[in-house]
């Protein structure tokens, strides 16, 4: 399949800025593996016609393996370098040294380091030797970017982005890669062949695949969208079968905590707290929190602060929609074989509503933009109460969006993934009015509330719908682009 580079506007801004500064540059760029980190960067090469040299870690590899690819890639670039050895990373960088001399200088050259994580392994004295060819030699030049990249955004952050040693505060860019929104992978599975996918079936892949570029890219559009998700996630020879456990231990050392973890968050939709998480795993605190620190700075995890919660307890929640894919429908006992029947029975009908949750609290942006409130500082959570006898009520709130600018306004958003215009029943109606009362007398009526119906289709009118008189948002408002 050819792919269209499409997306990615900020990311190559920020490239592009870099490459007109009148001095080199320090990227780091990070994101979890198959999100489009190399193809972005060798887009906006060939885009600004800029030479490069491009070197990629392999995982697993020792490290005279991987000096001898690096110094291979040297001499493809210039067979003058062919005979050139070196026994360390001192002795290879200074080959690359030797090399950049022979440039054009008056033109901007790209050192792109890929998967670094992978390249620096233990007692590999890599590091001291990259912060020393920046520091003395590429700084002191014009011409040179030097980008390093890798999947593992826990070890960029801490070795890389917030280095205590020589590479401290060095830095001129940093990078994140995050998955594409709706709209973002519209247009990607758009420019591959998908023009005739509705932007309802794409929520449905997106429901499954997340907004992942390679995932994404495995699309076959001469099919239906069940038929694709068939053929990536239920072949025997699928692209995604095994990505699972593949796509944690190639991020994290020690992963099966990293496993555990999302395999238990991945069930439990408004998330957990550390304490929890720990007892679930029968692991300490301690190794649960810096397991989690390293989830959430990969885009795996969020954290979030308990709405009205005097404690401040943290709220972990899976953000991966690949991984509530796998974990309901690709793996134990509720395993499927056929995606074309599970697509579309009454089990699939209940999951899709708490993936269709997941979803909107993922495109908060397009939420606030379709109420007009894009200019007002807000939090969102999951918001329930558990009634502690028989004379209370309990209530849970699939969204809520606290406006932070003292107005005490906060809107009560329902989600509904139906595939018609949702109808306010009498029943919802009192279901829907009991839930705003519980809100109302549990937080001592301080809140001014409202509420809104986020439905694919919108929601029809009668007499329920004029009583509750709720802000609709629909399917093609969650599409709209972000800035």
């Amino acid at each position: 399949m050819t792919v269209n580079f499409v997306a990615r506007e900020n990311e190559l801004e920020k490239l592009e800025k870099a490459a007109s500064l009148p001095k080199s540059s320090f990227i780091a760029k990070y994101g979890r593996r198959r999100i489009g980190k190399t193809e972005t960067i060798l887009h906006f090469c060939h885009k600004n016609n800029l030479p490069h040299l491009e070197f990629t870690g392999k995982f697993g590899e020792s490290r005279a393996s991987q000096i001898k690819s690096f110094l291979r890639q040297i001499s493809k670039k210039d067979p003058a370098f062919k005979t050139r050895k070196a026994s360390d990373w001192l002795d290879a960088f200074s080959v690359l040294e030797d090399f950049l001399d022979s440039v054009d200088e008056e033109q901007k050259f790209v050192v792109f380091i890929d998967e670094l994580p992978w390249l620096d392994t233990r007692k590999s004295g890599l590091m001291p030797e990259l912060a020393d060819f920046w520091n003395k030699y590429a700084s002191r030049k014009a011409n040179i970017i030097l980008i390093v990249c890798g999947s593992a955004a826990s070890y960029m952050l801490k070795e890389v982005i917030s280095n205590k040693g020589s590479l401290h505060g060095r830095l001129t860019h940093k990078i994140p890669m995050r998955q594409f929104n709706l709209h973002d992978t519209q247009r990607f599975l758009s420019s591959n062949g998908c023009k005739h996918y509705s932007i309802k079936s794409i929520t449905d892949i997106y429901m499954a695949l997340g907004g992942v570029a390679k995932y994404l890219q495995s699309v076959d559009c001469s099919l239906t969208p069940s038929q694709a998700i068939q053929e990536i996630c239920f072949k025997q020879d699928g692209l995604l079968v095994d990505e699972y456990n593949e796509l944690y231990t190639s991020l994290f050392n020690k992963a099966q905590i990293h496993l555990s973890i999302m395999n238990i968050l991945s069930q439990r939709w408004s998330g957990l707290t550390a304490v929890s998480i720990a007892s679930l795993t029968d692991s300490s605190e301690t190794i649960v929190h810096r397991a989690l620190s390293e989830l959430v700075a990969s885009g795996f995890v969020s954290e979030s602060e308990k709405f009205g919660n005097k404690k401040k307890d943290k709220l972990y929640a899976a953000t991966d929609f690949f991984s509530y894919f796998y974990n309901r429908w690709m793996s134990g006992s509720k395993k499927v074989t056929n995606w074309e029947i599970s697509a579309s029975s009454h089990d699939f009908s209940i999951w899709s509503g708490y993936a269709f949750e997941k979803l909107c609290h993922s495109h908060i942006y397009q939420i606030k933009k379709a109420l007009g409130i894009n200019g007002v500082p807000t939090t969102s959570h999951y918001w329930s109460y558990n009634a502690k006898d028989k004379s209370e009520k309990g209530a849970q709130i699939d969204l809520l969006l606290y406006h932070d600018n003292n107005s005490r306004n906060v809107d009560i958003i329902e989600c509904k993934y139906y595939d018609s215009p949702f109808t306010i029943t009498k029943e919802y109606k009192e279901k829907l009015n009991s839930k705003r009362q519980v809100f109302n007398e549990t937080t001592n009526n301080r809140y001014n509330t409202r509420v809104v119906i986020v439905s694919p289709y919108g929601v029809k009118t009668n007499e329920h719908y004029n009583e509750i008189s709720p802000n609709v948002i629909t399917l093609k408002d969650l599409f709209e682009p972000e800035p």
